[in-house]
């Protein structure tokens, strides 16, 4: 393999003139709307401008830290920073994609379909398999609990179903090149895994919180007790974080869940807006919060992102005039937009426990898909 000497100059060359962002702080190389601030606070600037967003300040104060390495990112003070060094941008928006079909039956079409093949594949291997438990279920559905030897291909499964939902559903993005493509699907997968979760588990539980459905046919009972964990090296360590991560995931999620009611289109819709939070935060390996970073995706891929959210949007706002026939709809676009925000903070919770969960048994030697998708 040819060494890239170019990318070494370049990455020398940055060192030696980079600036911190105005507004959070990180290193930049370059000017961005004519100020020193990063590329990822000047992206976030000008789609708030573009779009006339507003954002609260999330502890009502508008004191938040803005510096990279803070506590989770208020946008409404993130916005409020960028205000007050005086940048400004007075661009036109960029032009729309015209839709030939509603995405959000697009959405229906190709999730049902991928959820079926999913269900397919799981039935065939957990029946060959022979010892997963059944899970007691009202419908009689075969309905199992996750086993510890199956997981990492029904993972597997899930990533390649996700992939052909991501491509067929989402087409502009093959566009951009293979690096940014890799970028937004992994950050979209992890966080569509968690929608369809806590959907699935809703749609088969009701609000009961003892099963929690983590694919197309197994669960994982939160209330069972563990025997035999002293045979395992870690074992009952093991089980204990991931009661805590499944808790504390639940305590984030589940109370705006369950008071938002959305309803099945709205549910759709959920799965092309949770794209919308691309390149604005990153896990942080030491906690649970979230940090402001230099984003890693090019004003197009971004524009991309806000011609699906808009008209995802459009049509939802149609359906809610034309169907469910409110004149007034503020309130559930607004819940669809918490919930998407907070399913962004269990993305980063997720990615902690299962970068902890990969050391403890060192599970992806030979995953290389999983690997990638996680780090």
């Amino acid at each position: 393999m040819i060494p890239n000497f170019n990318n070494r100059y370049s990455q020398m060359n940055v060192q030696s003139v980079s600036e911190e962002c105005k507004v959070c702080s990180v290193q930049t190389s370059s000017t961005h709307l004519g100020m020193d601030i990063c590329r990822a606070c000047a992206s976030f600037f000008k789609r708030v401008k573009t779009k006339e967003r507003k954002f609260p300040c999330r502890r009502g104060d508008w004191s938040c830290a803005t510096a990279n390495g803070g506590v989770l990112a208020c946008r409404g003070c993130r916005f409020e920073k960028c205000v007050s060094i005086g940048l400004e941008y007075k661009g036109p928006l960029r032009p729309r994609r015209k839709a030939t079909v509603s995405i959000l039956h697009q959405i229906k079409t190709e999730s049902k379909a991928s959820f079926e093949r999913r269900r397919e594949q799981e039935l065939m291997m957990i029946r060959k398999h022979g010892l997963h438990d059944r899970l007691p279920h009202p419908s009689e559905q075969e309905l199992y609990e996750m086993h510890q030897d199956t997981c990492n291909e029904i993972y597997r499964i899930y990533l390649v179903e996700s992939q052909t939902f991501f491509r067929n559903v989402f087409p502009e993005f093959a566009s951009l090149s293979r690096k940014e493509q890799d970028i937004i699907l992994k950050n979209y997968m992890c966080v569509l895994g968690i929608v369809e979760g806590y959907h699935n588990s809703q749609r088969l539980w009701g609000k009961a919180k003892r099963y929690v459905s983590c694919s197309a046919v197994t669960c994982v009972d939160v209330e069972r007790e563990y025997n035999g964990l002293e045979h395992f090296e870690n074992g009952r360590l093991v089980v204990s974080v991931a009661r805590s991560f499944t808790e504390e995931q639940q305590e984030r999620f589940l109370p705006i869940f369950e008071r938002s009611k959305i309803d099945e289109r709205e549910h759709y819709a959920l799965m092309a807006l949770i794209l919308s939070e691309q390149g604005e935060t990153q896990t942080c390996l030491h906690s649970s919060n979230l940090k402001i970073v230099d984003s890693e995706l090019s004003e197009e891929a971004h524009a991309i992102l806000d011609r699906y959210q808009l008209e995802v949007l459009e049509e939802l706002q149609l359906y809610y005039r034309n169907e469910v026939g409110l004149k007034e709809f503020s309130t559930r676009l607004g819940n669809l937009m918490s919930l998407n925000h907070v399913i962004q903070e269990c993305r980063s919770l997720l990615k902690v426990f299962m970068r902890f969960y990969t050391t403890m048994f060192d599970v992806f030697i030979t995953e290389n898909s999983l690997k990638e998708f996680l780090f």
